[in-house]
């Protein structure tokens, strides 16, 4: 017999703090003054965000938000179109229209949406501000990871005040309410999960403090859907549900305390292996041959959920590479590095196979770490290569940053910053170092501290995946 459910209350608040007036609106200057540089392809920046990212990450209900924006303007928040234009401003060449028409400092309006934003969490926040954090975390480029973060925590804070953490399938509201507060809280959950994965930090919702499931197709499809947002819709479910398997990853990544007792004992290897497993037998078959196989990539979204599949692949080897490095059979270590090697060979890969329509695309801003823990990972294995004449995974390293100088430099794709930023310089003095060895030299020696990677940091991303100082690095040839 199910346990009886207890009431959600809610009580009454101001909206506002006590001193001020509906007239002090930061918000609204910064929004015009975004809007004044747009001008006048205002409406075509909204095209470029439902055409491009809307499509397949629906934070908004297009048919909604247009009539809303074309009959009352003033109802919506100024943050969120703020941040929605600032958003879209990545699309700008994507547009046929805006393309020969000059692009207004993308980094300026970013700003201005930023104090917009800011504005309205002290005068106003709602759940248009929560949406307003999502357009702004997922916002591209991504600069300052200590601020979303930081956002990231606020978006939480505010979402459980509103009670999107609780299922309201039984409340007394519309079927499109409903379906709004659903959708909302499952990007805040994947937001919680996926800034987890990137910036190294621990979760900020646990699944005990929740009771809403995945939505349905049919609960997020609630209008009629063109032939590109029924395939997008696909790719965000499937978002949706991997974000799942990713949250018992860092579940058990995070549980670092060895006072704190837990009724759920550290799941086995082996169960750890079968969340992924299950999520891809379970899939729909379209899926599951683009996250294996890397079909159909032109999908809107279908590059970043393969990319977002490999990360969830990644992290899972990389968990199972570190528990096989206590075992007792050096057999199980060296075969746990190699399959997480087959990983990042696999991401490797798929950077190299992007094209022009996929760089272009939609893509989540944290997966520009995935690239980076990738080829961290590689340039460690490197250093344990034995075979002087071939070092796969330094060549793999190699491929990698000689590919993102060409997306970055060619396509302006900012997801290869971060690996660029830290790995470059790695990748060179490592290759240097080889090189610079005796053909008769006995197999040399590396000053570093090879003890297992510690998860609470450099597997996801944030923080180097080396032990050591670079800059005091140093190759012992006296072997």
């Amino acid at each position: 017999m199910d346990p009886p459910s207890r009431r959600v209350l809610f009580n009454t608040v101001l909206r506002k703090p006590l001193g001020t007036n509906a007239s002090q609106s930061i918000a609204a200057g910064k929004l015009e003054i975004i809007e004044k540089l747009l001008e006048p392809h205002i409406t075509d920046m909204i095209d470029l965000f439902f055409e491009n990212v809307n499509v397949c990450f629906p934070i908004l209900d297009e048919i909604s938000f247009r009539r809303t924006y074309t009959e009352h303007k003033d109802r919506l928040s100024c943050a969120l179109l703020a941040n929605l234009y600032a958003n879209a401003m990545t699309y700008w060449k994507n547009s046929p229209r805006l393309r020969s028409c000059h692009r207004p400092d993308q980094r300026y309006i970013w700003v201005q949406a930023n104090e917009a934003l800011h504005s309205e969490l002290f005068l106003s926040p709602g759940i248009s501000t929560v949406i307003s954090i999502v357009l702004n975390v997922y916002g591209r480029p991504s600069t300052s990871m200590f601020g979303n973060g930081g956002m990231v925590g606020t978006a939480v804070a505010l979402s459980n005040s509103l009670g999107l953490n609780r299922d309201c399938s039984a409340w007394n509201i519309s079927p499109e309410e409903k379906a709004f507060r659903f959708r909302i809280w499952s990007i805040v959950v994947l937001m919680d999960r996926w800034t987890s994965l990137a910036y190294g930090t621990p979760l900020l919702i646990h699944r005990a403090q929740y009771d809403v499931a995945v939505p349905s197709k049919d609960l997020l499809a609630q209008s009629r859907l063109s032939t590109a947002q029924h395939a997008g819709l696909y790719i965000f479910l499937a978002m949706l549900t991997l974000t799942d398997v990713l949250s018992r990853y860092l579940e058990h990544v995070y549980h670092i305390s060895r006072t704190a007792t837990t009724d759920q004992p550290l799941v086995s290897p082996f169960h750890l292996e079968m969340f992924l497993t299950d999520w891809e037998d379970t899939s729909e078959d379209d899926i599951r041959r683009l996250v294996l196989r890397g079909n159909d990539l032109d999908r809107a979204g279908a590059a970043n959920l393969r990319l977002s599949y490999l990360a969830v692949k990644l992290l899972l080897r990389r968990i199972l590479c570190d528990t096989a490095s206590f075992s007792s059979e050096p057999e199980k270590a060296a075969q746990a590095r190699l399959q997480t090697q087959r990983v990042a060979e696999e991401i490797v890969l798929l950077v190299q196979e992007l094209k022009h329509p996929h760089l272009g695309g939609f893509w989540m801003p944290m997966n520009g770490f995935t690239l980076t823990s990738a080829t961290l990972f590689l340039l460690r294995d490197a250093l344990k290569a034995t075979n002087r004449t071939r070092n796969t995974s330094l060549k793999l390293a190699k491929d990698m940053i000689a590919c993102l100088h060409t997306h970055r430099n060619n396509e302006a794709w900012d997801l290869a910053d971060d690996c660029l930023a830290n790995c470059t310089e790695m990748t060179d003095k490592i290759e240097a170092g080889r090189n610079s060895e005796p053909s008769d030299a006995a197999e040399p020696q590396y000053l570093v501290n090879n003890d297992p990677l510690m998860f609470n940091d450099a597997v996801l991303g944030f923080a180097s995946a080396f032990d050591f100082d670079l800059q005091n690095f140093q190759w012992n040839d006296n072997a």
